[in-house]
């Protein structure tokens, strides 16, 4: 009962209790995180200047709508191009002309991840993975003898002098001495102990401030080319999001929560400009024993075994990435928060086709540390279908909390929580490239809304409260996050 009563005491003090990091607008977003690296030049494929940015994802709908299973007063009828996005459309860009990223028909147009080699493009696979063939932007088909250092694959070098036959060894890397251009050498080329295979010295950050974004507007990615960043999962939470960042604000900067970015292929040490990096998502674990400095710049940290490869210990997610004059543009690529939420326990989702970016900072040698980053993506709406309503832990329900209630019912049913009111919103984002996909609810117990139905993309119904499980219902909510983060001494995998 005491985590109740703090829980709900909480709510009653939170709301716009935690303030929020530097954010990025929209046009930084577009510069920042939309910009496909400009240098790559595949073999066998027509050299690519500046790759076309990635099409829009999704279109910002100007009003909320109603819940779908309450009328809402609207006049206005339906249709593609009139800059409205509507259940079925993918994007829908005030026009009906194809050629300019949406269809005539209000539907996506050519982008990494949709299974066709498109202009700019030297693969595709069908996802925003790296490391299955395919790079996670489409610029590298990762195989050795390319002139790309596909990291992903384990590659430390490519059509450079003394590269090995398989891209994965430096000749004379591992023996010891610090050879004409090597920057160290401890005599192996095992990763994450402070020299790389690479020999070039590893170097990571660790997140100390990690805070989900607020829907007003100023933080997250363009991901619809309107101009403006989309955050539904901010925007739904509304005065909520305080509330949450508190108990995810304390258990980064007490040091329980270790998350670390690692930068690969630092081909300039002071991470400033670096055209074809990667920063691999990891969690770390404390090196010294004492939590309460995790966050001290140079605190010892090892890079934990779950957050790796077995085999290759390279980061199972990382972004590729460009950094220009110290700006970070990195993505697409998936990746999984497990954020501590309090007496709601563990938020634990992914984060699909999520960019990063934000600003390295250095002294004259290194990196020391990340300002203004931010995280977004989209939240998959069966993830938050897996997490408890946290509203059903508060007593009496909190205005209508359900026990077995889910975090997606909060979102799309809308609740009012003692002073906050959640939501109702509708996943904002087509994943699946079929239309965008609506979720009904119906009034259940206390006054909780419940799932009574799933409309997929294509108009197919599919009844039940479990219907966010179905495979043909993939959408989700467009979400951002700020981070800020300082150096670290890495000291092994473990």
């Amino acid at each position: 009962m005491h985590h109740k009563t703090l829980f709900l005491a909480a709510l009653c003090l939170s709301a716009g209790a935690i303030g929020c990091a530097d954010t990025i607008t929209g046009d930084q977003a577009d510069a920042a995180v939309d910009t496909a690296p400009a240098d790559v030049q595949p073999i066998d494929v027509a050299p690519v200047d500046v790759p076309p940015p990635p099409p829009p994802d999704v279109v910002v709908q100007p009003d909320r709508p109603a819940p779908v299973d309450v009328p809402a007063v609207d006049a206005r009828v339906p249709r593609c191009g009139d800059s409205v996005l509507d259940p079925g459309e993918s994007c829908d860009d005030g026009n009906n002309m194809s050629g300019d990223r949406c269809s005539a028909t209000c539907r996506f147009e050519a982008r990494c991840g949709d299974m066709r080699v498109d202009m700019g493009e030297v693969c595709d696979d069908g996802n925003n993975a790296s490391g299955d063939g395919c790079r996670s932007d489409c610029l590298s088909n990762e195989t050795c003898g390319n002139r790309i250092v596909d990291t992903a694959r384990g590659e430390v070098c490519d059509g450079t002098p003394g590269c090995g036959p398989d891209c994965r060894t430096i000749a004379m890397c591992g023996n010891g001495r610090v050879d004409p251009g090597e920057v160290c050498d401890d005599g192996n080329t095992t990763r994450w102990d402070g020299c790389g295979p690479d020999c070039r010295t590893e170097q990571a950050v660790v997140v100390t401030s990690l805070t989900i974004a607020d829907g007003d507007g100023t933080t997250g990615c363009d991901f619809s080319g309107d101009g403006r960043p989309d955050n539904a999962f901010g925007t739904a939470l509304g005065g909520a999001v305080g509330l949450l960042n508190s108990f995810i604000t304390s258990s980064f900067s007490n040091g329980q929560v270790l998350v670390q970015l690692g930068f690969l292929n630092l081909t300039d040490p002071r991470g400033q400009n670096v055209p074809d990096a990667r920063v691999g998502w990891l969690v770390g674990s404390d090196a010294d024993m004492v939590m309460t400095n995790n966050g001290e710049p140079g605190n010892p940290q090892y890079v934990q075994r779950m957050s790796l490869d077995p085999m290759t210990l390279l980061p199972s997610a990382s972004f590729q990435s460009r950094i220009t004059m110290g700006t970070l543009a990195g993505g697409p690529e998936d990746v999984r928060l497990n954020l501590p939420a309090g007496p709601a326990g563990m938020l634990d989702f992914r984060v699909q086709r999520g960019r990063l970016s934000g600003t390295v900072v250095s002294d004259a040698t290194r990196i020391t540390g990340m300002r203004n980053g931010v995280l977004c993506g989209s939240i998959p709406a069966r993830d938050l279908a897996a997490l408890p309503n946290p509203a059903g832990l508060i007593p009496g329900g909190g205005g209508g909390g359900s026990r077995d209630g889910t975090f997606l019912e909060l979102l799309v049913g809308g609740q009012r929580i003692v002073v906050f009111q959640i939501g109702p919103q509708q996943p904002d984002i087509d994943l699946d490239g079929d239309g965008l996909e609506r979720i009904e609810t119906v009034a259940g117990a206390g006054g909780a809304r419940q799932i009574s139905a799933c409309v997929d993309g294509d108009g197919t119904r599919i009844t039940g409260r479990m219907c966010a499980n179905d495979p043909r219902i993939a959408d989700g909510f467009t979400a951002a996050f700020q981070l800020q983060g300082t150096y670290i001494s890495l000291r092994g995998a473990r």
